[in-house]
């Protein structure tokens, strides 16, 4: 696949340098190349041509001899070094050298950056715009990666297909997923069992996974769990000791995973970051499935009781603190607000001001 094509896609294979970077020694900085056992202190040498980045690198550089070099330039053969500009004195044809340098002082080498041949992205990595430049630039134009993961995305519930409710989750799933590089398709069914079995069984066939909204619960219309096991599914997971997201449900349907999400929002949105967004990325075949991570002292005291892990929705203060921003699993505005995702540990009780806390650095 061309590298254009592979764009947001994750490597299959490692991407291999067809050419080195730099593809030659050249110029760390404007100044004059130089033999550094020329230079034993200050000395004038013989200005010999100027090299401009895209020239080529000239004649060799012969004993008592510089050459005026520009950032980028190739070095001529026989130099070593480049003394910066700074560090000389222009003298008509000769420049005064005021600076000692050392061997490869300022100079990039070939290949420092990725030797050809050399490994310039491992599997697993995805191809963005920066991903993209260094590939660019080791000429790597044709790339192995893994095709797009086709995720479908179900909201259930009367009160979402009945316009009674926005359906927020659907929105926000809808972007993060796509925002991992997915194929999504996004539908509905309300409270109705033969409905959601049908709607299940149709969404997942043309998908490689499947994630539902609201439902698995245990109240009388929560109708999901009883659906998958009508049509044979595994159930691996209902219920976790978490807060928001308790009651997050996993699942084989004919050996595709469906992993179905509280229908309050912030528990919804919880439960996605910290199971259905890793297990995606890794069905999708990314080397990096979690947030990264930090350990943030806490803007504000926390209470809580122990015994199963908690997430709070948090701000980054200037001074690098974590703030919350909502605490209720029903809320829409703190996720909206939030730049981390705070984790207190199942054993931890009341957290107070200052203390350290694990945080998930969100993109957004």
């Amino acid at each position: 696949m061309t590298l254009a094509e592979g764009s947001g896609r994750f490597l299959s294979s490692p991407a291999l340098a067809v050419r080195a970077a730099p593809p030659f020694d050249c110029s760390a900085m404007d100044g004059y190349a130089v033999r550094h056992v020329d230079i034993p202190g200050p000395v004038e040498l013989v200005v010999k041509g100027h090299l401009f980045a895209g020239d080529l690198p000239g004649e060799r550089l012969l004993p008592g001899e510089a050459a005026r070099i520009f950032t980028g330039a190739s070095l001529p053969a026989g130099a070593d070094a480049v003394v910066q500009e700074e560090a000389t004195e222009a003298r008509g044809a000769h420049v005064l050298i005021r600076h000692r340098p050392r061997k490869g002082e300022n100079v990039r080498m070939a290949g420092e950056d990725v030797p050809a041949g050399g490994e310039a992205l491992p599997a697993g990595t995805r191809v963005g715009p920066r991903q993209a430049a260094l590939l660019e630039a080791v000429g790597c134009r044709e790339l192995r990666v893994h095709r797009r993961l086709k995720v479908a995305l179900l909201s259930t519930g009367d009160e979402v297909v009945k316009g009674r409710t926005p359906d927020s989750n659907g929105a926000a799933l809808s972007g993060l997923l796509g925002a991992c590089g997915f194929e999504v398709r996004r539908g509905a069914v309300g409270d109705d069992a033969a409905a959601l079995r049908d709607a299940i069984a149709s969404t997942l066939a043309g998908a490689d996974a499947l994630v539902t909204i609201g439902g698995v619960s245990v109240g009388e219309k929560d109708l999901v769990a009883g659906a998958l096991r009508a049509l044979g599914a595994e159930i691996r997971v209902h219920g976790v000791p978490m807060k928001p997201g308790k009651p997050f449900l996993f699942a084989l349907l004919g050996g595709k995973p469906v992993l179905g999400l509280p229908g309050s929002p912030s528990a919804c949105l919880v439960a996605f970051e910290v199971f259905a967004r890793p297990a995606l990325l890794a069905l999708a075949g990314s080397a990096r499935i979690e947030r990264p991570r930090a350990w943030m002292p806490i803007a504000e005291a926390c209470e809580g009781r122990p015994g199963r892990s908690r997430f709070l929705w948090a701000s980054i203060t200037p001074d690098g603190r974590v703030r919350p921003v909502g605490r209720d699993a029903a809320q829409v505005r703190g996720p909206a607000l939030a730049q981390a995702l705070v984790r207190i540990a199942e054993g931890a009780g009341d957290v107070p001001e200052g203390e350290r806390v694990e945080t998930w650095l969100l993109e957004e």
